[in-house]
């Protein structure tokens, strides 16, 4: 799997880095493994020395990480994922080579366990053909969605994503201001348009409908409001507030 660069963006996750690590290891043994790190205070560096991973450290957020991971990659693959991701399906990477020999594809996306609905582009498992981002550039400015910028390079390219299910499973904990976070970087990543608008909500039903959770669907317009909130207010809510606990 040399094919493979594996990047992993994290912060203060030592609750669960070391299981994220562990499957990467597991599915890919022979993959270069990098941690970009927001300057984490946790047992963080530990975890990743365990590992052999190779660690940069960062101070700005999330925008800074992924295009040091693009500026890094010397492989034909790289690999985003989250540090709060375990792997469970592991010959995801070699499905993913797979899918990515077809010129017309561009992206690979690992679905979590039992969820059925796909949607966008989530970076916490993701497969790019290195080639096809070279000269990518993620504002600094920017600590989510980030993907809004992958997804107009592939727009450039008419390339297309395939999602490949029950690959993980996705440990969030971050989830007190996500939703104005998220607002607030949609707003500075692609300024003022109905379509992100639409779009957002869209991605939001169908998260709460892959959870499989009355709850989580009752929740859909108050998380929406609260998205609105950021999206109106960006420069209040743009970073997200992280404690020592928790994960990217």
């Amino acid at each position: 799997m040399s094919d493979f660069t594996l990047f992993v963006c994290t912060f203060n996750s030592e609750r669960t880095l070391d299981r994220c690590l562990f499957s990467l290891r597991r599915s890919s043994p022979d993959s270069k493994l990098v941690v970009v790190d927001h300057s984490s205070s946790d047992a963080t560096g530990a975890i990743c020395e365990r590992y052999g991973a190779e660690v940069h450290v960062e101070n700005v957020g999330l925008g800074r990480a992924r295009q040091i991971c693009f500026e890094l990659c010397t492989s034909k693959y790289l690999v985003f994922i989250d540090s709060d991701v375990e792997i469970v399906e592991y010959r995801f990477f070699e499905r993913a080579a797979h899918v990515l020999d077809s010129p017309e594809m561009g992206a690979v996306v690992g679905m979590a366990v039992g969820h059925r609905l796909a949607y966008g582009l989530p970076a916490s498992l993701l497969v790019l053909r290195n080639s096809d981002f070279k000269g990518i550039r993620i504002p600094d400015y920017i600590d989510a969605r980030e993907t809004y910028f992958i997804q107009g390079r592939l727009d450039e390219r008419h390339l297309k994503t395939a999602y490949l299910a029950d690959a993980m499973v996705h440990r969030s904990q971050y989830r007190g201001m996500k939703p104005e976070w998220e607002g607030a970087n949609t707003r500075l990543a692609s300024g003022v348009h109905i379509r992100q608008l639409a779009f957002a909500l869209k991605v939001i039903i169908l998260m709460s409908l892959n959870s499989r959770s009355a709850r989580n669907v009752a929740y859909v317009p108050l998380f929406y409001l609260k998205f609105l909130r950021g999206f109106v207010n960006p420069m209040t809510f743009h970073r997200l507030e992280r404690g020592s606990e928790g994960e990217d």
